[in-house]
């Protein structure tokens, strides 16, 4: 798999003075992961906020049924395990590299004592957290009111702000099902559905996006029909 998919939050790193984020490097901990690699697994006690330099980590879940659910996949700029530092909780997710990884360690007394000497540290997470917390609510809002075709398009777009090529998102049919909660097959449906429309062109592991404007229109005329019903 390839291709980011941060549902369009908010990269820590952007939301910090040039200070600020060197105040952070000065007491990091980098290490750097294989592909493949798990980082931190569901259930584990981690304190740590890790921030992803290099490569991409996908946080995921697997299933009773040991069908694993991809959750989102963060590029460099953006936090890792915020919620375990600020509150305390165990794992919630599996963390895992995707491609080599280099991520930025912070143990959680380190990363409070930045905020102290940082204020705006403090005050650039909330709003990182806020967003990410509002794309997971949009995406669960999608889930229970729009057909998979729409829900899949509307993944699809979400997908091409994030891939960091023009029109193309590098990811097979097998791992947009992860993402979008569906069967490979009812999701290759939704997808062949989209081809059909003229909106999307499917190759092997990859989607070009035709016309992202016109999917974009696609998608708000059948929003508003469905969030109507």
């Amino acid at each position: 798999m390839a291709g980011l998919l941060d549902h369009g939050s908010l990269r820590l790193v952007d939301l910090l003075s040039e200070s600020a984020n060197r105040a952070i490097e000065s007491i990091e901990r980098r290490f750097t992961y294989e592909d493949g690699r798990v980082i931190f697994a569901a259930g584990d006690v981690d304190q740590r906020l890790l921030i992803v330099r290099s490569g991409a980590v996908k946080i995921g879940r697997i299933g009773a049924d040991g069908r694993e659910t991809i959750l989102a996949v963060l590029g460099p700029g953006h936090f890792v395990g915020l919620v375990g530092v600020m509150v305390g909780r165990v794992r919630g997710q599996n963390a895992v590299a995707v491609g080599e990884t280099t991520l930025g360690h912070l143990d959680k007394d380190d990363f409070f004592a930045l905020m102290d000497a940082h204020p705006e540290i403090a005050r650039a997470a909330l709003p990182a957290a806020l967003s990410r917390l509002s794309a997971a609510l949009n995406f669960i809002d999608d889930v229970r009111r729009l057909p998979l075709a729409v829900h899949t398009a509307v993944f699809v777009q979400s997908m091409l702000k994030a891939s960091g090529e023009d029109g193309v998102i590098r990811w097979s049919q097998s791992d947009i099902a992860l993402a979008v909660g569906g069967s490979r097959v009812s999701v290759g449906k939704a997808l062949k559905r989209l081809e059909n429309a003229g909106f999307i062109r499917q190759k092997y592991g990859v989607i070009e996006v035709c016309d992202p404007q016109a999917l974009a229109a696609w998608i708000d005329a059948a929003r508003a029909t469905h969030m109507n019903d």
